[in-house]
């Protein structure tokens, strides 16, 4: 059975989560004890940015994506943003990384924002697949990246 749920109502999510966001994406950048208070903010700061999903599978946890603002450095005229998509590696090519794209999108869809961006470094075909669209190439932290967007409802 899947599920996804935001770490907002299951704070006990928080530790593995923010681990995931450490070793994934920050831990050439910042300290875990950083990310997990981060990690441990946008779970109970009442707001809807940032949310963090987690799509568990029979109760245990295997993946997550989030909603936020302000991802990449620099680029305040894009907003929000798909971030975060991470799925563990016992998990992958189960679909599951498109299970949380789509649970982002649906939230988006749920708070009337009408588009997305997101920017990635190698997984420009995932999000092909789902529907998103090419906008730049820009460099992060020295490496090409793709920026993309999707239009959630009509302008």
């Amino acid at each position: 059975m899947l599920e996804v749920v935001s770490t907002a109502d299951r704070s006990d999510l928080v530790p593995i989560t923010g681990r995931w966001r450490w070793e994934a994406f920050l831990q050439d950048h910042l300290a875990l004890e950083e990310v997990l208070q981060g990690e441990q903010e946008a779970a109970t700061n009442g707001h809807l940015m940032p949310t963090v999903l987690v799509l568990l599978e029979h109760g245990q946890p295997v993946g997550m994506a989030a909603l936020c603002l302000d991802d990449l450095e620099g680029r305040p005229d894009l907003n929000p943003w798909l971030a975060g998509v991470y799925v563990a590696d016992a998990h992958r090519g189960k679909g599951h990384a498109r299970r949380l794209i789509s649970a982002v999108e649906d939230l988006a869809r749920q708070a009337a924002i009408g588009q997305l961006f997101l920017y990635t470094g190698g997984a420009q075909g995932l999000y092909d697949k789902a529907g998103w669209s090419h906008r730049e190439e820009v460099t992060h932290d020295g490496q090409a990246c793709s920026v993309m967007q999707k239009r959630l409802l009509p302008e």
